[in-house]
């Protein structure tokens, strides 16, 4: 069985919120560290949803949501390349 990274999240109830990790990258041009996660639930179109944040590595806390276009296809360019994998 593989291990699994987990992340968690607390919600406004005081619930936790637990997430799958897909990967984890830096992008150099920025210096901003990502983390790519689920929570293997699935939209209405039948695709399983997948969230980013730009986040610390070393304490894992979610700091921002990407915000700008040019930083959501470069996250998207490389959900690709581990889904082609």
């Amino acid at each position: 069985m593989e291990n699994k990274k987990k992340v968690y999240t607390t919600l406004k109830d005081g619930s936790k919120k637990e997430y799958d990790v897909i990967c984890t990258f830096k992008n150099e041009e920025n210096g901003k560290d990502y983390i790519v996660y689920t929570d293997n639930s699935y939209n209405e179109r039948n695709q399983i949803r997948i969230y980013a944040s730009v986040y610390n590595p070393k304490t894992y806390k979610f700091l921002e949501v990407p915000e700008s276009k040019e930083e959501w296809n470069m996250i998207y360019k490389v959900i690709d390349k581990i889904v082609e994998n």
